[in-house]
């Protein structure tokens, strides 16, 4: 079987056309239609149903496509590995959340030490794909509702209600969660929001925000000015309640704490970049942890 080819029909399946995955190789289209043929003939069977609007893999295309990329990506790893003089070196796509400042000194700190991998880092509110975006560890937080992951905990965080001192000086310090209704109150919204409410074990209240946003340094933005009381995760806030920009309300009330994940798709074989990712992540957050 050729190698070269079977790597181009990874592409093709990925890319969702040959067009696209002639864009992304730089190979031509002709060339790659070529190869699609030539390994379907050798293999004697059908890999991809043709259509107008592109291509998609047959159940057998799939069946391969799974096994194939696992081989492939073993057999770059040998390469890699006896080319570079035991460096890592390759590409890395990942996904974190939006707004989540801890994972750009991570990743500063990873390349650091591993500045021959180069990092595509796609930050979205949406749960990417792992296999339709292709993307290698997603960093997720809450529940997880899928089985066709390994998914590997790394920490836990909770939120934490946050104000200026200045903004506690003009309103006072509330003593009950119930206060809050009275206080102005900057906080996350999505597009599909439409109730606002605050839940910490068994007290709970619901309010109607001065401002809102999907943008977390919005809400720290609002939150240094002065502007409202703002829910946010003690890991981001912790530098602000330690400088005294910030201060927290009611600390004795704990709300649910949210485990984050690192996860990569089951089928797939983890690579020995991303092997050394998920390690260093765990590492690097232990280290923190202790300090």
């Amino acid at each position: 079987m050729d190698y070269n080819a079977a790597k181009l029909f990874l592409a093709v399946v990925q890319a969702g056309s040959l067009s696209s995955a002639s864009e992304k190789t730089g190979v031509p289209i002709s060339t790659l239609s070529r190869k699609m043929n030539e390994l379907e003939q050798g293999l004697r069977v059908q890999l991809l149903d043709r259509t107008s609007q592109g291509v998609k893999p047959t159940y057998k295309g799939q069946q391969f496509f799974e096994q194939a990329r696992m081989g492939l990506e073993l057999l770059d790893d040998a390469k890699k590995s006896v080319q570079s003089d035991h460096k890592l070196q390759g590409k890395l796509r990942i996904s974190i959340p939006p707004n989540f400042p801890l994972w750009w000194d991570l990743l500063t700190a990873f390349q650091r030490q591993y500045p021959d991998i180069q990092v595509f880092c796609h930050a979205s509110e949406r749960v990417v794909d792992l296999f339709e975006d292709g993307i290698d560890v997603a960093l997720r937080m809450g529940d997880l509702h899928t089985d066709n992951i390994i998914a590997k905990k790394i920490m836990s965080v909770e939120p934490c209600l946050v104000a200026s001192p200045k903004l506690i000086e003009l309103c006072g310090f509330p003593t009950t969660l119930a206060e809050l209704v009275s206080f102005p109150i900057a906080t996350w919204e999505g597009i599909n929001n439409g109730t606002f409410e605050w839940q910490f074990g068994t007290e709970k209240i619901t309010f109607e925000p001065i401002f809102s946003t999907n943008n977390v340094e919005g809400l720290f933005h609002y939150s240094l000015n002065n502007m409202g009381v703002s829910q946010l995760l003690d890991i981001l806030v912790a530098p602000y309640l330690d400088s005294g920009e910030l201060v927290q309300l009611l600390p004795d009330l704990h709300a649910e704490a949210l485990p984050i994940h690192l996860v990569y798709a089951r089928h797939k074989h983890p690579s020995t970049i991303v092997r050394a990712y998920i390690d260093f992540c765990i590492n690097w957050i232990n280290n923190r942890t202790l300090k």
